[in-house]
């Protein structure tokens, strides 16, 4: 009889519990989904003529890479990014604000095509919201 009593203490303490919430990383569809988003956002953002400017002399590859990773870290993945500061990346390219709200808009319209839940969305520019200002290059 105790042990029977114990066995379902336990169990109602186990359902209790919150469950662990999915990182961003996870929801965006892990290793996979982060480099198919990036891809995608790339490809868009390369042949854009909006922002196509900044991308002429781009290795896309390895910018696909680097990108990747770095989504990766910043929505709890378990890459490290390996790249350069935002703000070296970006020194000299003179890319505008309009150029960044371009490429936002390209973002949301790959995550929108992957049905990505706007909480998600919402989620992953407030990581993104801060390097505006080392990427954005104020005009003289």
């Amino acid at each position: 009889m105790f042990y029977r009593l114990w066995c379902l203490c336990i169990c109602v303490l186990f359902l209790a519990l919150p469950a662990k919430a999915d990182s961003l990383y996870e929801r965006l569809g892990g290793e996979t989904g982060v480099r198919e988003i990036t891809s995608e956002l790339l490809d868009l953002t390369a042949s854009s003529p909006k922002t196509s400017r900044s991308f002429d002399k781009v290795n896309l590859p390895r910018l696909k890479q680097k990108v990747t990773e770095h989504l990766c870290s910043l929505t709890g993945g378990p890459c490290q990014y390996s790249g350069d500061t935002m703000k070296q990346s970006h020194t000299g390219l003179g890319i505008s604000e309009a150029e960044l709200y371009a490429m936002v808009e390209h973002l949301r319209k790959v995550l929108d095509a992957r049905h990505v839940a706007q909480a998600d969305k919402n989620a992953l520019l407030v990581l993104l919201a801060p390097m505006k200002r080392d990427i954005v290059e104020p005009r003289k």
